[in-house]
């Protein structure tokens, strides 16, 4: 099931007979792939290095050291979940809507309770209006455009969206914004939005700490996003804004050290999102157009990273995707390039990522699927899938990740059933 936008999700409860009563409705997603993956090339130049006993040093840099994971078995639960939601009717055309969410984990280990879209508001005819941990409209409009049934596994298009130079899982715009409060606008004459705002952002990479007295405790980062989509016919335009604030100053580290290791998602214990870090931010574009042979679509991502000290750092990223219906499946391709990053003196920090598969449809709710899927690093980056990180499901075995310019290829095959 695709992630969707917190309007599709309230519309799609709207549509059913629940809203005229309290019961609640139970859903959710079972998928699992066997995923053969591996990473060769890349070398000990991003930042960590190994001490006598094989484990990873950071900051610690060997130029020469090859890296290479050859041929990683794995089982993966992707996007797995349980979910339940309801809806009272109030009267007066006015209802209190809820949902709860829980990843899943059908490879033997346990899940997380409560940890994916979970939120409780009203609805009416204004629209709607949700507290809770949400997914946003940058994250829901990348899912939109990846053409893998519930943007998910190895070929997501999350491996190289806003991920500045490289690294493993979901970038800082592609996971869900806690503490936030939403409105979701009704849809007129095609067109609808979404406005956001978290009163203390905590997502990993993004934690802020601010020295706001004696406790010297932590505050969360502020964070705006907001969303535009127009649909007409075959045509979708979509459009989206993420900033996240630091807590504090932004004092504390130093932005050209930062830049020296490469190290974009490392975080301090002071002031700010990251050493050196004011704010990131980011803007996200997508046209798709649909037809009875599937749909084709381009996604435009720019991420920007304003620094205390120095430049702005920016980089781009672009994916063209395709999904083309055959007999009682489809053939799924999408081409992804991340550019080089600008501004901090570095090249070569880009990535290519090519993936092609087929799904088939079994029945209306279960999928056979089968993906191949490809992200060649240039020398100074190391991006990885995004599903499959966990520990130990990365394609590298180590805590530090890949090795820069790593080729990353990977097959897999599994079953996805929605219920």
């Amino acid at each position: 099931m695709q992630k969707k936008i917190i309007a599709l999700a309230i519309a799609g409860l709207a549509s059913t007979a629940a809203f005229a009563q309290t019961n609640v409705t139970i859903y959710g997603v079972a998928d699992a792939t066997f995923d053969s993956v591996k990473a060769t090339g890349g070398t000990n130049a991003g930042g960590f290095s190994t001490n006598a006993q094989g484990a990873q040093v950071a900051g610690a840099h060997n130029q020469s050291e090859r890296l290479d994971y050859n041929n990683r078995n794995r089982v993966t639960s992707n996007s797995s979940y349980i979910g339940f939601k309801g809806v009272e009717d109030l009267g007066n055309g006015l209802k209190a809507v809820f949902q709860f969410e829980s990843g899943l984990n059908t490879d033997g280990t346990a899940g997380v309770w409560n940890n994916r879209d979970s939120f409780v508001g009203l609805a009416g005819g204004f629209g709607t209006i949700v507290a809770g941990n949400l997914t946003g409209p940058t994250r829901a409009l990348g899912a939109k455009f990846d053409v893998n049934s519930g943007a998910t596994g190895i070929g997501a298009n999350t491996a190289l969206l806003g991920k500045f130079s490289g690294g493993s899982g979901a970038g800082h715009f592609d996971q869900r914004i806690n503490n936030a409060i939403a409105y979701v606008s009704p849809t007129v004459g095609g067109f609808n939005g979404v406005l956001a705002y978290s009163t203390g952002f905590t997502t990993t990479g993004l934690a802020g700490h601010e020295s706001m007295g004696r406790d010297n405790a932590a505050q969360g980062n502020t964070a705006w996003t907001l969303g535009l989509n127009f649909e007409t016919g075959p045509v979708y335009v979509g459009y989206a804004y993420t900033a996240v604030n630091a807590a504090g100053n932004g004092s504390v580290g130093d932005v050209t050290a930062l830049n020296a290791t490469n190290s974009a998602f490392t975080t301090t214990a002071g002031d700010g999102l990251a050493a050196g870090w004011n704010k990131v931010d980011n803007h996200r574009l997508g046209v798709m157009y649909k037809a009875a042979f599937g749909q084709v679509g381009f996604l435009f991502d720019r991420a920007r990273i304003d620094p205390t000290t120095g430049s702005d750092l920016k980089q781009n990223t672009t994916y063209l995707s395709g999904k083309f219906n055959l007999g009682k499946g489809a053939i799924l391709a999408q081409w992804g390039h991340a550019n080089d990053l600008k501004g901090n003196g570095v090249d070569k920090e880009g990535a290519n990522h090519y993936v092609a598969g087929y799904e088939y449809n079994l029945s209306k709710r279960t999928v056979l699927k089968a993906i191949y899927s490809r992200i060649n690093n240039k020398n100074n980056a190391n991006y990885d899938y995004m599903y499959g990180v966990s520990a130990p499901n990365t394609t590298a075995t180590a805590g530090g990740g890949l090795a820069d310019g790593s080729q990353v290829s990977g097959f897999s095959v599994g079953l996805r059933h929605s219920f």
